[in-house]
């Protein structure tokens, strides 16, 4: 009898005890694993969020630091021409493939500057802000750009990309005061 009472008092769990113990913890763990992937996409679209903003504010820099001194500007089709002030060549803005691109022109010897695209630089320019800089395929792009008494405006200045191509980041309006520099003449 004594066996016996001794094996009621010893402490322990029930097999149902240790079964719904298991049941609540595959319950918790599959919950918790479930939110996992939701969690890990709102810290990629947080990143992507910031990596936009940071690639608009470089994007409309450079915007100012090459046009804030330019000359000889003009602006037709959407496209802005210019000298620019650090090289004092010929210099254009202009959209490909939903980019601003940054094209330069150089005087080659044997062709004639009236011979046009032989003159530039390179054929399609290159991205005013570099590849590098834009990750997760951000493209920085402008729906219109003019020229008027000393000032160029960019209308829509957005940062586009992601999985769907949307828009992640924009600046309604940037306005950029040109202040002509008098240009050296080498002699």
């Amino acid at each position: 009898m004594k066996a016996r009472q001794k094996r009621r008092g010893q402490s322990g769990f029930t097999l149902a005890e240790t079964l719904l113990a298991v049941l609540i913890l595959l319950l918790v763990s599959s919950i918790v694993a479930a939110g996992i992937p939701s969690a890990q996409k709102a810290y990629n679209d947080v990143v992507l969020g910031a990596n936009a903003q940071v690639l608009l504010s470089t994007a409309a820099t450079a915007l100012r630091d090459e046009l804030g001194t330019a000359w000889n500007v003009e602006c037709k089709d959407n496209v802005l021409t210019y000298n620019s002030a650090d090289t004092g060549a010929k210099s254009r803005i202009f959209l490909r493939d939903d980019m601003i691109m940054l094209q330069e022109y150089v005087s080659i010897a044997g062709f004639n500057d009236d011979e046009g695209e032989k003159s530039w630089l390179s054929a399609d320019g290159r991205p005013l802000v570099s590849v590098k800089a834009a990750t997760e395929n951000l493209k920085v792009s402008y729906e219109s750009v003019t020229y008027a008494g000393g000032v160029v405006t960019f209308t829509g200045l957005a940062v586009k990309g992601g999985k769907k191509k949307n828009e992640m980041a924009k600046l309604s309006t940037l306005t950029i005061r040109v202040i002509s520099p008098v240009p050296t003449v080498a002699g």
